[in-house]
């Protein structure tokens, strides 16, 4: 059973879109559409953490990167952002990058990220150390009669035909 977290970008992230709609609402409803807009880009954005990948989903993309594949994380804030206490969580993988976009206590997710990593690597390491069963050996006497029957083979005394049909018998 996977579990997964599900993310979205805070409000705050908007903040001055938001102010801007409220100042405008007197100019003819125009503060309205303004703060619709910036509603539904901010609803448009989610993020999905599972134990074994983190996806990102847009209106316009989806993205998404193996936490075996991340090779940096990092927080991008800005004055504003570290007052209301929101960040940009940075996360590269060797392929692309993925923002998460507005997350409240960035350091703390970005932490939270860092140890999933680790454990997702750990257990990728210990997957490749499980050793794989060997093949079971031939039963007793099976190459004994494989070579009787390619010695009668090579003397011409069984068709190529019923060479290959006998041989059948013997790699079940």
């Amino acid at each position: 059973m996977t579990d997964s977290i599900k993310l979205r970008a805070s409000w705050k992230r908007w903040f001055w879109g938001y102010a801007i709609g409220v100042l405008l609402i007197p100019l003819l409803g125009l503060g309205f559409f303004i703060i619709w807009r910036v509603y539904n880009t901010q609803r448009s954005y989610l993020y999905t953490v599972t134990n074994r990948r983190i996806k990102c989903l847009d209106r316009t993309f989806s993205n998404s990167v193996d936490l075996a594949n991340i090779t940096e994380i990092s927080v991008a804030q800005n004055v504003f952002h570290k007052l209301f206490g929101i960040g940009d969580v940075i996360i590269t993988s060797d392929d692309h990058e993925i923002k998460l976009l507005g997350q409240e206590e960035p350091e703390q997710l970005a932490e939270t990220i860092r140890h999933a990593v680790e454990a997702e690597k750990k257990r990728n390491e210990q997957s490749k150390k499980i050793p794989k069963r060997p093949e079971p050996p031939a039963p007793p006497g099976t190459l004994d009669k494989m070579d009787y029957l390619t010695g009668l083979w090579q003397q011409g005394l069984i068709s190529d035909e019923d060479f290959q049909e006998e041989k059948k018998h013997f790699k079940n």
